[in-house]
């Protein structure tokens, strides 16, 4: 099983792969549009595409459904990057050489998330605010199940958590009132153990 490091590690890689790949789109598509648009004027298109010496289609700028959309294609003609407008802002995709998005970076409702997905679509990995308002990230069965969170508490301590199959904590790692450190052990959703004993 390859590590969460690793995964971690691959996934940057394929981000700045990503990036610089965008970075030379819209190089491209403003030089383009600028060439012309000559003294001022506008340039309007529904689509624009950005071919090679064949002939395919690699960069598409377009509106879709009233939405601005950035798609990069590989030499294969399968999408590889997906920038364009949501309802909550902006969001990035990234897709393997089967086409299946794996990486998905936008605006949520609650602020950024950027989130890994296995090819059958399960959300690995994610990275975003958690339900108690602060950062969090959470780890994911290929179930689809959650099994670990790092995030915060109400009372704005950290926290790290585990869970079971069902999605009961078996797990957290805590401050307690005293702002001491406390590590507890779930049955059923009831606390079975505590370290240090209270």
């Amino acid at each position: 099983m390859v590590s969460l490091d690793r995964r971690l590690a691959n996934l940057e890689r394929r981000v700045a792969t990503q990036r610089r790949l965008l970075g030379v789109t819209v190089t491209c598509a403003v030089a383009l549009l600028t060439m012309g648009a000559g003294g001022g004027d506008v340039v309007q298109a529904r689509r624009i595409e950005l071919v090679d010496s064949s002939g395919k289609v690699l960069v598409s700028l377009e509106a879709r459904d009233g939405r601005g959309v950035i798609e990069l294609q590989s030499e294969q003609g399968q999408r590889a990057v997906l920038i364009g407008t949501t309802e909550d802002g902006g969001a990035l995709s990234l897709y393997d050489e089967r086409a299946h998005q794996v990486v998905s970076i936008g605006a949520g409702a609650d602020g950024g998330v950027l989130e890994t997905t296995s090819t059958g679509g399960k959300t690995l990995v994610q990275l975003g605010a958690g339900s108690a308002g602060g950062g969090a990230v959470s780890t994911f069965a290929p179930s689809g199940r959650r099994l670990v969170e790092l995030g915060q508490t109400s009372d704005g301590e950290g926290t790290v958590a585990t869970f079971d199959a069902r999605g009961g904590t078996l797990l957290a790692l805590a401050v307690d009132d005293r702002a001491s450190g406390r590590i507890v052990a779930f049955d059923g959703g009831n606390e079975r153990a505590v370290w240090p004993s209270k």
